[in-house]
């Protein structure tokens, strides 16, 4: 199904974010989002999500979304495995997590805590599990943050791949970066 955003407007006190915003997604498509900071992007995720309300607007109902929020939001002292089952599968699945993370992630890596493996680490974990989990659409705030420019291209082909046909909204500020992938361009008001 596409995603209708229609007649969006919300302010935070005085400042404007969206004023009567509309924006259709279309089914399976893939799109980059960039604005200026301040601009709206994380709000407009936030909202998608139902973890912010807005003033006024129609959404999309009955979508199952999944995310990388700016912040990896990971269970510190579960593996990666578990990061993976925590939102899909219980035990049985877990070789199949393994191979999953294992296209992103040194096999050694795979059982330590997340809390002991580095910031980029973390983020491809958090990137694998928003791609593990079942949804319609994939929001992803700043996926690349903290990622040197060779292990963003292979994260950005990673994600193309497992995305399935699944529409896949992703904020950057890095979209000079991206510019060889087939994204549609949105730039907020």
């Amino acid at each position: 199904m596409d995603l209708n955003i229609s007649g969006l407007s919300h302010r935070f006190g005085d400042k404007v974010i969206f004023d009567d915003f509309s924006l259709t997604l279309r089914r399976g498509g893939l799109y980059g989002l960039t604005a200026p900071s301040g601009r709206g992007k994380t709000t407009l995720l936030r909202i998608l999500m139902g973890l912010q309300v807005p003033d006024a607007g129609t959404l999309p109902q009955g979508v199952r979304y999944s995310a990388v929020f700016q912040m990896d939001r990971l269970l510190p002292g579960r593996s990666a495995v578990d990061q993976l089952l925590f939102v899909r599968g219980g035990k049985r699945e877990a070789e199949a997590c393994r191979a999953f993370l294992a296209e992103l992630l040194p096999e050694g890596s795979l059982d330590q805590p997340v809390g002991e493996l580095s910031g980029g680490m973390q983020r491809r974990v958090a990137i694998a599990r928003a791609l593990w989990a079942e949804s319609d659409c994939i929001l992803m705030d700043e996926p690349f943050t903290g990622l040197d420019e060779d292990t963003l291209h292979k994260t950005a082909d990673f994600i193309l791949a497992k995305r399935k046909d699944r529409t896949l909204l992703l904020s950057t500020h890095q979209k000079e970066l991206l510019e060889a992938y087939p994204f549609e361009w949105l730039t907020l008001p």
